[in-house]
């Protein structure tokens, strides 16, 4: 087995603990490691079936080592997959690995804190908004209909749970809920029709999705659609003298500090693929007819198979250096994040950002 995993994937030693949003982050080669788990799984898998080795069981343990999602009809196209896998760009090969890997981990910790903060920011805009309508049609005696804080929530927790909505924040998603399900908040103030209609039709473009750590920067990206502006402007027409944060300071002090955000790695494509054995190649491809040996063309089959995963692993061994720079990267660029992050809380002073 040791053919598998030896050379230049003995695990390294250092390690660092970097504090991501709070939360302390351990730092390891994990490429390398991961990488080496992969030479040892096929290794073990080798050892342990040695010559009897089944297509379906072969299938198998391919399908977990290259993360190929495992598909009925799919067995019997294992060696088109292969090819097509091997034959990949090299930055095809480093994306599946990121994946697999998981190496952007710290970075989708840290959006997550960011897209915390503007979360409870949002939130906090919404209730400003609802209550300082409610002060403002109160004392101008306004015939229009007032915001329950305390019963529209709850209102919303119950609807959550009734639909199994699981929302992160139920303040957001209810501004435009789901079809069939009423937001009951009210925003009619008469004498300020213009405004308040530009605030709505801005809020029927805005969903919230809520967070998924698989595509962090999709679901922040989608959070930022919401209104501020509209909702902040309603609010100052409504309260001129209202202390809200400084938006356009905060937004030239994130992107002062963009100025020094890492640079990502380019991978140069110049890694040579071999051709497989021509006798392996050529028993595969006699498959024709009644004439064939089912047991040759099996075994052929499997040897191909091991051929071309041992040419993916090794191929995959020659990403280390980008694998170790690409850490470094997702690494700085989650410091990079967290740095953003404590800005834009240091600058959103209100009750509990801090």
């Amino acid at each position: 087995m040791n053919r598998y995993y030896s050379g230049g994937l003995e695990p390294d030693t250092n390690e660092e603990l970097v504090n991501i949003d709070g939360t302390d982050f351990l730092i390891t080669d994990k490429f390398k490691t991961m990488l080496r788990d992969s030479y040892i799984d096929w290794g073990t898998f080798l050892e342990i079936y040695h010559d009897n080795i089944q297509l379906r069981d072969m299938f198998d343990q391919v399908s977990k080592l290259l993360n190929i999602k495992n598909n009925e009809n799919l067995h019997n196209a294992m060696i088109p997959i292969v090819e097509k896998i091997y034959n990949l760009p090299l930055e095809a090969h480093m994306t599946i690995l990121l994946k697999q890997f998981m190496l952007y981990e710290p970075v989708s910790l840290a959006i997550h804190g960011l897209f915390t903060t503007f979360k409870h920011h949002f939130e906090y805009l919404v209730e400003t908004f609802s209550n300082l309508r409610n002060d403002y049609v109160t004392e101008n005696k306004l015939k229009v209909k007032l915001n329950d804080w305390s019963e529209l929530t709850r209102y919303w927790e119950e609807k959550n749970l009734e639909y199994g909505l699981e929302s992160s924040s139920v303040i957001l998603l209810f501004l435009n809920p789901p079809k069939k399900i009423k937001s009951k908040m009210h925003y009619k103030i008469p004498g300020k029709e213009e405004l308040i209609s530009c605030l709505q039709n801005a809020i029927k473009n805005f969903t919230y999705l809520g967070w998924c750590p698989k595509v962090p920067h999709k679901r922040l990206q989608a959070l930022l659609k919401f209104p501020i502006n509209e909702f902040v402007t309603t609010i100052k027409s409504i309260n001129p003298n209202i202390n809200l944060p400084d938006y356009k300071k905060i937004e030239q002090l994130i992107s002062d500090a963009l100025l020094t955000k890492p640079t990502k790695p380019e991978i140069i494509n110049n890694y040579q693929r071999e051709k497989p054995p021509k006798e392996l190649e050529q028993l595969v491809k006699k498959k024709t007819g009644k004439t064939a040996n089912t047991e040759e063309y099996n075994q052929a089959q499997i040897q191909l198979v091991k051929w071309y995963v041992l040419k993916i692993l090794d191929l995959r061994k020659q990403l280390l250096p980008y694998g170790k720079q690409l850490e470094t990267y997702y690494v700085d660029s989650a410091k990079k994040i967290s740095e953003i992050n404590y800005i834009i809380k240091q600058h959103l002073k209100f009750e509990n950002m801090l």
